[in-house]
């Protein structure tokens, strides 16, 4: 296959122009994590804008990746109620009401948990039992597309929501989110309109790593609002999310994370930099997932393989780029299985084959490299024995 011919001065001009700088929280908040946990600064930097944005995110990567640690990096956001969930009963969210409201006491004029921001996190999918996916569905569909649940009983004497704003951050492996939204419509329906689906995508975890707990600290206090002049021009991430979300739904993301990416900064008004420099940091693994979606034609949705999502992943791994036959040996498959799963990837451009190795596409490659030399940071830790998905 033909090089593509892309120079970094070419990417910057692609994603933004060289001239949208990294300003002074968004490094600092990436290198404090990249210090101990390298390529995951700027997914976490994009679970952290996604709480402040009020939107939800499937954090897809195979295993070794680092998305369940991402999860755990992204810090507490003030007025923001945050939850872990490894299990999701009935019984934990009526504890959850219970705590935010303050109350120990079942009250006559109890009116449930209002006006509410509200940040569910999933360290790793797998982990709930298909009972548990279940009700996770059902309450929290109904959370993020109306704002109120309640189920108010002897048992859950407090389960009740009105008028609250949900942001889901979930980990989950290719095959099961692929599961999901085959099999469930619903599920499916939840992902295509309600989450960004931010492909992991980590050449830079090399070796051994850290496995102590990290959460990462917010620069400075977050506005709790901020403008955007009519002179800014959000086309680009309009685009961008265009393949992410339901058309129709796309402006809106792209206000709301533009938004996102100010007040991080300690901005009351969005400018034309902060555009660029959101497509700049996350457009590689938005447009990623994008790229893999498929539709075998009208009478169908659109699906993600979970095969192209584990190859393209596991070829993200490794910069250098891997054989067919090293690909096979670690997915244990043939490598004429390999070989049809890489004519989809190379069609797309999101791989290309370089003297019998397979690697990411050029403009993928100029990306990390220059993500590499913008965040490097000391490792913090003693490096231990990697055990995996961490």
């Amino acid at each position: 296959m033909k090089e593509l011919e892309l120079s970094l001065s070419d990417f910057f001009a692609m994603v933004g122009g060289s001239a949208t700088a990294i300003t002074e929280p968004i490094e600092a908040f990436v290198k404090q994590i990249e210090a101990s946990y390298k390529g995951l600064g700027i997914p976490a930097l994009y679970a952290t804008l996604s709480i402040l944005a009020n939107k939800s995110v499937f954090f897809i990567g195979g295993r070794g990746t680092g998305k369940t640690r991402i999860i755990c990096c992204v810090p507490e956001v003030e007025s923001h109620e945050t939850e872990k969930f490894d299990t999701f009963t009935m019984g934990e969210l009526d504890s959850l009401c219970k705590k935010i409201a303050g109350k120990y006491d079942f009250p006559t004029d109890y009116e449930g948990v209002q006006n509410k921001n509200l940040v569910f996190k999933v360290k790793d999918f797998s982990t709930l039992s298909e009972y548990h996916r279940e009700i996770f569905l059902t309450i929290c569909s109904k959370i993020a597309l109306d704002g109120d649940y309640q189920h108010i009983t002897t048992l859950t004497p407090y389960l009740k929501f009105e008028n609250c704003k949900l942001a889901m951050l979930i980990a989950i492996q290719p095959r099961l989110y692929s599961l999901l939204c085959y099999r469930f419509t619903q599920w499916e329906n939840m992902s295509s309109d309600r989450f960004t689906k931010f492909l992991i995508l980590n050449p830079l975890r090399k070796g051994s790593t850290n496995d102590v707990d990290l959460v990462a600290t917010l620069p400075r206090k977050i506005p709790t609002d901020a403008t955007i002049p009519e002179t800014v021009d959000l086309s680009k991430l309009t685009e961008l999310f265009n393949g992410q979300v339901s058309e129709g739904r796309a402006y809106l993301y792209s206000r709301d994370y533009a938004t996102a990416i100010a007040k991080f900064q300690g901005k009351t008004e969005v400018s034309q930099d902060d555009v660029d420099l959101f497509y700049k940091l996350f457009s590689p693994y938005l447009e990623s997932f994008t790229k893999l979606q498929q539709r075998e034609d009208l009478d169908h949705t659109v699906t993600v393989s979970s095969g192209h999502l584990e190859l393209l992943t596991e070829i993200a791994k490794h910069l250098e780029g891997r054989t067919k036959a090293e690909l096979a040996t670690k997915l244990m498959v043939t490598p004429r299985h390999i070989e049809r799963e890489l004519e989809f990837l190379l069609g797309k451009e999101l791989v290309r084959e370089l003297e019998d190795k397979y690697m990411l596409s050029t403009e993928l490659t100029e990306f990390f490299n220059w993500y590499k030399d913008t965040f490097s940071a000391t490792m913090s830790q003693p490096q231990k024995e990697n055990k995996g998905d961490i």
